[in-house]
């Protein structure tokens, strides 16, 4: 029977065989992170550049090979090798690839069959939190703003489908992962003024207000003032 394999890259590495979880080195861990990040096929020169920078080709080529012959299982189960090119294997779950599928799917045209709390689960998650490589600065932030504009859809979602719950929670989620970002407040604020609390909904405006003029030295949209002003003027 062909082993069920999975790499998680969210919260932290782990590799998993058959739900069972299997240490990996150091190295190695930094080898699949980046393959599973970057799914497409790689160079080896490019990859050993990429892990191990600073350091001459031959020895990161050196350091590369060693990264392959420390996996505990062998390498054609994790890995791709083809042509001087190495991928992770094509059998091989991987979390953010399932971020990746489901946020195509949201913008598309096909609503995913997923429940509510599924997406939370991995939308507020960190990629490789506590990882310092160069490589992984600009797809994590990648991967955060696709978290946040994921969210945001999924607010929208739930809104359309009734389910204020769902796109309260998953509005908030937005706000959190970002406290600076306008549009997961209008949509936060949306929803209270839907749900008949403008009280709610000024709260939210005054909070945000308050942290882009302290951290920032900024005014909040236009747009989103359009929103409170009706509250505002009814106060007055």
């Amino acid at each position: 029977m062909t082993p069920v394999i999975a790499v998680q890259l969210l919260g932290g590495f782990q590799l998993h065989v058959d739900d069972e979880h299997v240490p990996v080195p150091p190295s190695s861990q930094r080898l699949l992170a980046h393959l599973a990040v970057q799914e497409a096929p790689l160079a080896r020169t490019a990859i050993a550049s990429a892990l191990w920078p600073g350091t001459t080709p031959r020895r990161a080529a050196a350091c590369l090979r060693s990264a392959l012959w420390r996996l505990v299982r062998p390498p054609n189960v994790l890995v791709n090798a083809n042509q001087g090119m190495l991928s992770i294997a094509q059998d091989v779950d991987v979390d953010l690839a399932a971020v990746r599928r489901f946020a195509a799917e949201m913008a598309g045209a096909t609503r995913p069959r997923l429940s509510p709390a599924l997406p939370l689960t991995l939308l507020t998650t960190d990629l490789l939190p506590g990882w310092t490589d160069d490589w992984l600065i600009p797809e994590r932030e990648w991967f955060r703003q696709l978290c946040l504009r994921v969210l945001e859809m999924l607010s929208e979602r739930f809104r359309t489908d009734g389910d204020h719950f769902h796109a309260h929670e998953t509005a908030v989620a937005a706000v959190r992962g970002d406290p600076l970002r306008e549009s997961a407040h209008r949509r936060l604020i949306e929803l209270h003024l839907a749900d008949g609390n403008p009280a709610a909904a000024l709260r939210q405006y005054a909070s945000y207000r308050t942290r882009l003029r302290d951290e920032l030295g900024l005014t909040p949209s236009p747009e989103i003032q359009k929103l409170v002003q009706p509250v505002l003027a009814a106060r007055d």
